[in-house]
């Protein structure tokens, strides 16, 4: 097949239309917001399973981090067997299907333990959908890949602006983070037109290497387990992700010539620790991909992928799946696989999670 013809790589240049569609029905998001604010919840618990819970990881984390909730993510089987002491928070359940095992029973649980639930999903009609007390439609239509993209990036989306409608933000810092949130169609749409080349032609390099570290800090941590999921899913290659400064504790021996570190290096507080990190690992051979919108990091490493230097550092990480999926996906064509139905994979997991 020619490069073009996989569904994958045109379900991931769909991004930024989704991202669109997703800013017109922001008033859903923030009606399902103010319904649950009438509970007085003390925070939320946000699950899901492989991608979704990657997509749930980024969301807590802003959640959290900007916009001062007590929110955690954990994945929905643990969500099944520990389930929270109290009820006193309510449940975001992400899943493409709606369907997934494990997310569809900790909903269930949720309900049994009064605890408010809302789905994302592609399907509200789908069991999940319909069990939970809110739905949220992540509007991508079908995807045709096996693997997420667009529903990834669409999911992430939706957790973070529905932890800014939830969040009380003074006036100021609300318009402010409104005004970034809003730029993320464009910005999106930016990134696909020109990270492509870049992706490819990373791909080409890392295919002479053995194995990868992604590496990233904060939301960037969550985008990394999603991009080396990517890899993983669509060629079958060994990938370990880590946070940035937890690399030196212990997996900084793996280090020589066939390594290959993928690295989110956004312009934030996290800069200069991990640009001396990168230098300590090109040292020791590997080779170091940034993934960066800071000219000084991507002008020092001749296999880097430049993000639009403008971009909001904040958000910079949801873009960064982009050109990680990207880089998957050209990994997986150049060696010959097809990255729309990776081996023993389906779209979603069915097994006994009940009582």
């Amino acid at each position: 097949m020619h490069v073009n013809d996989y569904h994958m790589i045109n379900e991931v240049r769909e991004q930024a239309d989704v991202f669109a569609r997703i800013f017109k029905n922001q008033t859903l998001i923030a009606d399902a917001a103010s319904e649950i604010l009438k509970r007085n919840p003390r925070g939320y618990c946000a699950i899901g399973c492989g991608s979704s819970y990657y997509a749930a990881i980024i969301g807590a984390f802003y959640g959290e981090h900007l916009f001062g909730l007590d929110s955690r993510a954990v994945p929905s089987s643990e969500f099944i067997w520990y389930p929270p002491a109290s009820n006193s928070l309510f449940l975001i359940a992400l899943s493409r299907s709606g369907r997934t095992s494990e997310t569809l029973e900790a909903t269930r649980r949720a309900k049994k333990m009064r605890i408010p639930s809302i789905a994302v999903t592609s399907d509200p009609s789908s069991p999940m959908g319909r069990e939970c007390d809110y739905c949220l439609d992540i509007g991508i239509g079908e995807e045709k890949s096996v693997v997420m993209t667009k529903s990834f990036t669409a999911s992430t989306l939706i957790s973070i602006l529905l932890g800014f409608e939830l969040s009380k933000l003074q006036s100021a810092s609300r318009r402010e983070l409104g005004e970034e949130l809003a730029k993320l169609p464009d910005d999106a749409d930016r990134v696909i037109r020109g990270v492509e080349n870049q992706a490819r032609t990373v791909a080409e390099v890392m295919r002479r290497l053995s194995r990868f570290i992604y590496l990233g800090s904060g939301a960037s941590y969550g985008a990394c387990l999603e991009g080396a999921l990517k890899l993983r899913e669509t060629s079958y290659t060994t990938c370990e992700v880590y946070h940035i400064p937890e690399f030196r504790h212990g997996p900084f021996a793996l280090l020589q010539n066939d390594v290959g570190v993928v690295a989110i290096i956004p312009d934030d507080k996290t800069l200069n620790q991990s640009e001396m990190l990168l230098r300590e690992m090109a040292s020791k051979g590997a080779t170091v991909i940034p993934i960066s919108n800071v000219p000084k990091i991507t002008n020092s490493y001749k296999d880097s992928i430049r993000m639009p230097d403008d971009i909001s550092p904040r958000f910079m990480p949801l873009l960064s799946v982009i050109a990680m999926q990207m880089v998957a996906y050209h990994y997986a064509v150049g060696g010959g696989l097809n990255p729309d139905l990776p081996r023993n994979l389906t779209k979603f997991v069915t097994t006994d999670f009940g009582e």
